[in-house]
Formats: structure tokens, sequence, C-alpha cells
């Protein structure tokens, strides 16, 4: 009698004893159920009949003659056919010693003679929704392992397309660069200026495509892991005052002032320089794009031991940090999350009609993790934000710091 009703459906369970008598009682246990049951008296008789059929579950004597059920049990556990079988001994033998050789050879339960239906039929079936549940999982495995290898194989699909396709795009708009130069030059000083506001639109056009197209390039080698930094102890204090500089006309033409504060001493990092300085130029063309006139964008460089202070930080070693402070619109907390991902955009619009491409930030925030620092910012809408990044001091052999 089974206490929940349940059939044991359509399961296959092999019984090996080498008491016909023990293995018609199981039988007849057994009879009102649907499952499939076969018989063996011996070990050998077992290992004949798995040759055949693999059961979803054995009931398995102990003592039997030639080789007893933990031997079985042994050899079946070394087989991968066979390994997940649960194994529940019929056993007369209820010393610790015994219980504890059978769990060793590779059973999962044991039950002991003489044994009673109710008893026997509840630990077949536990066993079986453990093996079934198991098997699930295992097959959730295998198809969230295929999902992830045919993932896998799209994204590999689509940056090989994202570098072909704008590796092609290049030479075209090399050719409408040179093409303009050319018309320039060929026709004169009075007809130029007839066509000036349709030449400076193509090259503004073709401007913001190269842009574009130079950083799909960049964001693309980052993912396939191609960009190759060159990294080495560099003082950064000209490589950001040089960036800042490059930035204060195009701030003066949007009427926002540019400050700039640097500290006198040199500040040793280990940086690749051309990526500090395109992360910096990310970080300050941003503040520019997004602040009204007749604002102030605040750029700082400073070591975060050296006394300044700053509400958010906590210094923890020494470490150089650029920040750049607008007062721009500021930036939702729902939107925060996207600040740094690929193509995303907030709802906030340039001022003066400048586009986003929507990676600038993406690929500042790489560039920095690759030089083993860290980017953020802090924002309140209506107040503006503060972008920031840090980068560690070199590492000093002994316990002197870089000066």
């Amino acid at each position: 009698m089974i206490m929940d009703g349940r059939p044991l459906d359509s399961n296959t369970i092999l019984v090996v004893d080498d008491s016909p008598t023990n293995l018609a009682v199981v039988v007849d246990y057994l009879s009102s159920e649907q499952c499939r049951v076969l018989t063996a008296e011996s070990a050998q008789s077992a290992i004949n009949r798995l040759q055949y059929v693999i059961p979803d579950l054995i009931l398995l004597d102990v003592m039997m003659p030639e080789m007893d059920g933990f031997e079985l049990c042994r050899i079946l556990k070394s087989h991968p056919l066979h390994r997940s079988i649960p194994v529940i001994f019929l056993t007369a033998k209820s010393e610790h010693e015994d219980i504890i050789e059978g769990f060793r050879s590779g059973g999962v339960d044991y039950v002991t003679k003489p044994f009673k239906e109710e008893e026997l039929t509840m630990r077949i079936r536990t066993h079986l929704d453990l093996k079934n549940a198991r098997n699930k999982v295992e097959e959730y495995a295998r198809s969230v392992e295929d999902k992830n290898r045919r993932l896998t194989e799209l994204l590999d699909e689509k940056n090989e397309f994202i570098g072909v396709a704008t590796h092609d795009l290049k030479n075209p708009l090399s050719v409408l660069v040179l093409a303009l130069d050319l018309l320039k030059i060929k026709v004169g000083a009075k007809s130029l200026l007839e066509i000036q506001p349709v030449v400076d639109q193509m090259s503004k056009t073709i401007s913001k495509m190269t842009t574009l197209v130079s950083k799909l390039l960049e964001i693309n080698k980052l993912d396939v892991g191609r960009f190759e930094l060159f990294p080495e102890d560099a003082n950064v204090v000209p490589v950001c005052n040089e960036v800042v500089l490059q930035h204060r006309s195009k701030a003066e033409s949007k009427g926002i002032r540019l400050e700039w504060s640097l500290p006198d001493a040199p500040l040793i990092a280990h940086v690749d320089r051309n990526a500090l300085s395109q992360v910096v130029e990310n970080m300050i063309s941003n503040a520019i794009k997004y602040s009204p006139p007749d604002t102030v964008i605040k750029c700082r460089l400073y070591e975060t031991d050296s006394g300044h202070e700053y509400p958010a930080l906590i210094v923890a070693d020494r470490k150089i940090r650029f920040e750049v402070e607008d007062h721009g619109p500021g930036i939702k907390d729902e939107e925060k999350l996207k600040v740094f991902q690929k193509f995303a955009k907030t709802s906030n619009r340039p001022t003066a009609g400048e586009t986003s491409s929507g990676l600038g930030m993406s690929i500042a925030r790489r560039l920095i993790r690759e030089m083993r620092g860290d980017i953020g910012f802090v924002s309140a809408v209506g107040e503006g934000s503060t972008f920031y990044f840090e980068i560690p001091f070199p590492k000093q052999d002994g316990n002197g710091g870089s000066d």
C-alpha cells in the first residue's frame, strides 16, 4: 500500500537477490504499481541484464554467494552508464559498520529484512523522485550550457561583423574627406563662398561619422580582447593638462568657463598615455556638451590622501583622482545605470545640438579598468554631475611611497 497513492509510473526496477522467496515478495509488493520489474538471482546475472537495459533503480541484496552486494555496487559505480542509478540495499545486517560499508560502496539507502511493503515502496519513490529531479537539473544545465555556447557564437559573429563593417567604412570616409579638400582647391574663392554652408555641413557630417566609426572599432577591439595598451610609469599631470587646454576654446564658444586645478608636483601612475588622454577627453567633452551657457566646469587632479576633502571619497590606498564637475541638468536616478552602457543614452539632450554616440563613457570605463582603476560619478537632477576616475600609484618596493 502506497501512502500518497502515486504509482511508480513506467519506471524500471531491477531486483537482485539470491533468494527466490525474497524476489517473489518484492515482485508481489510492486505488482500493483505501473512499473517494470526485472529480477536477477546473482551478481553475475545482474551484470548480464545490465548489458541490455539500464534500470531507473536497483534493489540489491547484500549477502550473495560468489560476489556480495557491496562489491557489485562498487563495480556498477565505476561504469559511466550505471554510475547514476540509485542502489537501495536489502539486508538482514543492521550493524553500524555494515550500513557505513553500504554507503561507501555507492548505495543511497538500505531496507532491513524482513521489510514491509509500505517502507519499501516509500523509499523507492523517494529515490526515484530524487533521481528524476537530478536528471531535470542536469538537463537544464546542459540546456543553459548550449544556449551560452550559442550566445557566445552569436556574440563572436556580431563582433566580427562590426569589426569588418566599421573597418570597411573608414576607406570611403577618407575618400570623402579628400574629395572635399580637392573641391575647396578647385573652385574659386567666390564659388567656394557660395557653397561654403554645404561644404561645412558635409565636413561636420563626415567628422561625426568618422568619430562614430573610430569608437565602434575601439569598442569592438575591447570586446574581443584585441585592444592593446602600452602602460608605463608616467606623470599624468601634463597628460590631463593638455586635454583640458584643448577644450577651452570649445567651452568658451558655448559661453562656458573651464577651470582647472592641478598639483605642482608630478603624479606618477602606471598608465597608457593615449588611453588616459582619451578618458579625460570623453569626460570633459561630455560636460561641455550637456552644460548650458554661463556656467562653470571645474576639472581637478589630485592625490586622494593629500588632504583634499571630498564627501563621497573613502581613502584605502594612495590613488590619483581626476574629476570633472559641471552644472548641467544632472542625471535621473532611474537612468544612472545607463551611463556606462554601450549605446545607451539618458533623456538629457546636448545644449547646442551636438550628437552623442552613446559609446564614449562605455569606452572610458573599459580603459580605466584595463589600467586597474575605477570610474564613477555623483549626480543630482537640477544641480549637475561630477564624473571622476581613480588610478593607483605604482607599487613600491619596501614601505616607501612614490614621490
